[in-house]
């Protein structure tokens, strides 16, 4: 039987990318995705699409697991600001992870690939960080081989302060000065397909280059606009209590948002893509 694999949270910025290396590979291919619109965007990379919300139990994706070797798992809320799906981050990164884990249990699949965040053992005090490192324990002690790979952030990612510098404000937390090495879907879509076959339990990955939170404002004014402006930590906190009155989504990305823009977070370097050539080529049309 030809090897298949199955990539869940296919049509997400990751997942795509993971999606068109392992086409070029001539591998079989099923996807996972919450909508008709994902459905659409991965259909020149494989006909066999599940369109499912995993998080709605096991029978909402029984044997989407059925012959297939691996599972490389993308599946997670969007920490964006601008962006809100309706599930909690305990809905979409634990349990639909722990449903599709389960059914790959069931089907005999011999391998799980799951992307998490750096993070996790930090942090797991933030919803965020928590609902994550609940399903990594969760993979780590079922018995399946597997490998966790930990992303300190996508570029990506950062387009919540590529939107407000649209909005002509860039605001950075404390002084900046905290580092990070975030990394281009792309690599970060290499080294998933490079670890698909066997790897070890847990990679801490980032990009090629460390930038200060303050560099890599500068950089976004360069490329948009905008007026860079310091938010003392005490002040962002109390800014987070008016949303988590009113939002408690909202307030889980805020409370992760100060974290990380205020501590180190850097992983292994990997790739050769840099931000500032992620931003040259970045469509601003594309921004709301």
């Amino acid at each position: 039987m030809e090897e298949r694999v199955l990539v869940a949270g296919t049509s997400g910025a990751l997942g795509m990318e993971v999606l068109k290396l392992l086409h070029e590979k001539d591998l079989q291919l099923r996807g996972l995705v919450f909508t008709h619109d994902g459905a659409e965007k991965v259909s020149p990379y494989t006909k066999d699409v599940w369109e499912a919300d995993a998080s709605k139990g096991n029978l909402e994706i029984k044997d989407i697991t059925k012959d297939v070797s691996i599972v490389i798992s993308a599946l997670g809320k969007s920490v964006s600001l601008f962006t809100n799906r309706g599930n909690s981050f305990l809905e979409n990164d634990f349990y639909a992870n722990s449903n599709l884990l389960d059914d790959a249990l069931k089907n005999g699949v011999k391998r799980f690939v799951y992307v998490s965040i750096k993070g996790v053992e930090e942090a797991p005090e933030f919803e965020i960080p928590k609902a994550h490192k609940m399903f990594e324990d969760a993979l780590a002690s079922s018995g399946i081989d597997y490998t966790i790979i930990r992303p300190v952030g996508f570029f990506s990612g950062l387009h919540d302060l590529a939107i407000m510098a649209k909005r002509k404000v860039i605001p950075i937390v404390g002084d900046g000065s905290a580092r990070t090495n975030s990394i281009h879907q792309k690599d970060l879509a290499e080294i998933v397909v490079e670890n698909l076959q066997e790897g070890p339990r847990v990679l801490e990955v980032g990009g090629p280059l460390i930038h200060t939170r303050l560099e890599m404002a500068e950089m976004i004014k360069k490329k948009i606009g905008g007026k860079i402006v310091k938010v003392p930590e005490k002040l962002a906190e109390w800014g987070m209590v008016l949303p988590e009155l009113v939002n408690e989504d909202a307030s889980a990305k805020l409370k992760y948002f100060k974290y990380i823009t205020t501590h180190d977070m850097v992983g292994e370097k990997h790739g050769h893509r840099t931000f500032e050539e992620y931003l040259e080529n970045l469509d601003l049309k594309d921004l709301p």
